[in-house]
């Protein structure tokens, strides 16, 4: 039987070149690790959306939600669908088996855009139809972007910017706005002028449906040349809409600014608004990649705004911060780390107390090495890093469990007739 310790005496330099790869690569995938607040989970359920104008409730069942349904269940690993139908709308929610594994969610969402895609063609005319699937993603880093003395349109532009400017850094999976007003163009047509001047609603509608249509105008031979001709009387402002000649059903032109009022505004209701400390603001959500180090992506995001603020923005554009949870994970693992050293130095201590200060400083290393080395090792096996609950978190993401509670039956007090209490069993 082989004696390790003669053995590793006399290869003394392998040994060396061993602890230092496990010290070294240890510490370098403990910074390398993937860093998150709560364990990754995966939502194996999708939303297909489907709306249909002026359609009723039954109408959309069974024009709409059943033949988009029977496309569904097409998809081997579908477990169950539901759907909800309503007057204009249809919801068809889609859950996969739960033992679909992970790696394989984005190919089963890919068949099932295949397969609803095939089944719009069949639907009824002016059907639109959404698949929403991306519902694991977690928005780790939330901010608020104002500007005072600029315009919402204004605001809106910057927000933009900053959502192309940040979906291009490594690491970051999407940005969305939050409280972004849609602007429009508003026509309030004037009933007394309309009936004055003779037109209808329909002949003003048709005038619009058509204004900003895009046709082919064909090619013009001339010679040896082949010039491509284009229509270009599209409406693109208020004036030109306002200005817009509408066609009567007696021949007669007429101004569209003669019969209605045209402005500019946004689309009413809002939807969704957002301020900040009682100011207008959009709010700029950032989802980190799936595997990604959340704290190095949060340093790149801070990193390429303050380049923007120095660079891109004017004075009175401010971007807050609101939520930033690269703050929270750094928090949370240099907790973690100092506990951890603490405890490696108690037991080195006790060591030294007990076993005398030599021993008690080579069995320290060993311990020490180890635990350095044991980051080394989870790396390699791709582990991720987590702070809360990963084990009992993972289990219930998985099983897709539904818990069972027994409520013990309790009896309050029971009188008779008379009033009195009442030995009842």
């Amino acid at each position: 039987m082989i004696d390790l310790g003669k053995w590793a005496f006399g290869h003394s330099k392998l040994v060396y070149f061993l602890l230092a790869v496990l010290l070294v690569g240890g510490l370098k995938s403990a910074y390398d690790m993937g860093k998150l607040e709560d364990p990754e989970v995966k939502v194996k359920i999708a939303m297909v959306v489907g709306v249909r104008p002026g359609a009723s409730a039954h109408e959309m069942e069974l024009e709409v939600t059943d033949p988009l349904e029977k496309a569904i269940r097409t998809v081997g690993e579908v477990d169950n669908t539901q759907s909800w139908s309503y007057n204009d709308l249809c919801i068809i929610q889609v859950e996969l088996k739960s033992t679909t594994p992970d790696d394989r969610l984005e190919q089963c969402w890919d068949m099932l855009r295949h397969k609803v895609s095939d089944a719009e063609a069949s639907l009824p005319g002016g059907t639109s139809v959404t698949v929403q699937d991306d519902f694991s993603l977690v928005y780790g880093m939330f901010y608020a972007l104002t500007a005072e003395g600029f315009s919402e349109r204004q605001l809106a532009d910057y927000a933009g910017l900053i959502q192309r400017e940040l979906t291009d850094l490594d690491g970051v999976a999407r940005v969305e706005l939050y409280g972004k007003r849609e602007e429009s163009i508003d026509i309030s047509l004037r009933a007394d002028r309309m009936a004055t001047l003779g037109i209808s609603p329909t002949e003003v509608l048709a005038t619009l449906n058509g204004q900003n249509g895009t046709f082919y105008a064909g090619y013009y031979d001339n010679g040896d040349q082949r010039v491509r001709v284009t229509v270009t009387d599209k409406s693109r402002t208020v004036e030109q809409i306002r200005n817009m000649v509408i066609q009567g059903h007696e021949d007669d032109q007429l101004r569209l600014g003669d019969i209605a009022t045209v402005e500019s505004g946004y689309t009413e209701p809002v939807r969704n608004s957002m301020t900040y400390n009682g100011e207008h603001a959009v709010g700029i959500a950032v989802a980190a990649a799936s595997g990604t180090d959340i704290v190095k992506v949060g340093n790149a995001v801070e990193r390429r705004l303050a380049e923007l603020q120095e660079e891109r923005f004017p004075a009175g554009v401010a971007c807050h911060k609101v939520f930033y949870q690269p703050e929270r994970v750094t928090g949370a693992l240099s907790t973690f780390f100092i506990n951890l050293v603490e405890s490696v130095l108690i037991v080195i201590a006790i060591l030294m107390i007990t076993m005398g200060f030599r021993s008690g400083v080579i069995i320290g290393f060993s311990l020490l090495t180890i635990v350095i080395g044991t980051f080394l090792l989870l790396f390699a096996q791709l582990y991720k890093l987590q702070i809360k609950q990963h084990d009992e978190l993972k289990t219930l993401a998985v099983r897709q469990q539904t818990l069972r509670t027994t409520v013990e039956a309790s009896r309050g007090t029971i009188y008779d007739k008379n009033g009195d209490k009442g030995e009842y069993k």
